[in-house]
């Protein structure tokens, strides 16, 4: 299916009692740390493609609440293959990013990366190497300490999922 004109990225994130933890993967092809992120394909809307991102990199099985966030980062469209099947004028796209709860859902990374951890806000900052996810980051950061994730929050239930949502 053709890319769409945009990218998204989604933070994972999961609560151990009072402690919050952050999932970051290692790309296979550029072996560098990020969060979940991916194209969007035509038709999708940036939510649908953080949804099937989500399910593709993490290998979801479950259910998992979705969080629209309000960091965007703007990326240069010369470095996507697809640009060429992009309205001419098309010189940067948008990246829209989401936050998922993983609490309590045990996740398989896909092929495109070769290693994942979990770490706490200060240590996934750390090794993250774009700009953008530190950004996204800091604002689920934030809006966890105070309680604040989006009330619009949708219930993202994968092909093969258990039903759970909300919690």
């Amino acid at each position: 299916m053709p890319r769409a004109p945009f990218q998204v990225l989604v933070v994972p994130f999961r609560r151990i009692g009072e402690l919050v933890e952050f999932a970051i993967l290692r790309r296979e092809d550029m072996d560098v740390w990020q969060a979940v992120a991916g194209g969007g394909e035509a038709g999708e809307t940036p939510q649908q493609a953080a949804a099937r991102e989500a399910d593709e990199e993490l290998g979801l099985t479950e259910s998992v609440s979705l969080y629209p966030l309000q960091t965007t980062a703007s990326i240069p469209a010369r470095i996507f293959a697809d640009r060429d099947s992009w309205p001419v004028g098309t010189y940067v796209i948008p990246e829209y990013t989401f936050a998922a709860d993983l609490t309590g859902v045990d996740i398989k990374i896909s092929d495109e990366h070769t290693a994942v951890q979990w770490l706490d806000y200060q240590a996934a900052h750390d090794v993250l190497r774009f700009d953008s996810n530190r950004t996204a980051l800091g604002e689920l950061n934030e809006r966890l300490r105070a309680d604040d994730l989006p009330q619009t929050a949708a219930c993202h239930q994968p092909h093969r999922a258990r039903a759970r949502c909300p919690r």
